[in-house]
């Protein structure tokens, strides 16, 4: 993963709410599969697993998430396995074919939850973070990002 979308994860974990956190499991776990298989392409072997393990790691933080107390979190976490299972399968072959499966299970999870995001009002996740603007000021190139208030003891308050 890029740097740059690294840091656009990080900013946009600050600002989220739990719903979204998922969101943004979803989407890094995405970007990883996509890396994995450009290292595949690129026939670097060790990248590739690299990559598989750092989408298997999001899909465990997804699993251990879950509350199985409640619907749909047993079917979820089947799920959730399931991709999990496909990845290391996809390590072992060493070929992208096991990702299709878990590529397209995300893209129709992470939808689902973007509806639901639009549909409620949730508090952030993160309390005492900084507030970031987009668009305020502007470079040379692009959309140059503002931090309000800043604040020495950010993000949890314990």
């Amino acid at each position: 993963m890029r740097d740059e979308l690294k840091k656009e994860f990080t900013r946009r974990i600050t600002q989220a709410n739990p719903v979204s956190m998922i969101t943004i499991l979803y989407d890094m776990t995405s970007v990883y599969l996509k890396d994995a298989r450009a290292a595949l392409a690129k026939e670097q072997k060790n990248q590739f697993v690299q990559e598989i393990h750092h989408a298997q790691d999001c899909l465990m933080e997804l699993l251990n998430s879950l509350n199985v107390k409640y619907e749909p979190a047993p079917a979820l976490r089947e799920l959730y396995l399931y991709m999990h299972r496909e990845l290391a399968r996809a390590i072992i072959s060493s070929s992208e074919e096991p990702l299709v499966q878990p590529e397209s299970i995300l893209t129709r999870l992470r939808d689902a939850y973007l509806e639901l995001e639009k549909t409620g009002s949730f508090e952030p996740v993160m309390d005492n973070a900084q507030q970031i603007y987009a668009g305020l000021t502007y470079g040379k190139h692009s959309l140059v990002e503002s931090i309000a208030q800043p604040v020495n003891n950010r993000g949890f308050l314990a």
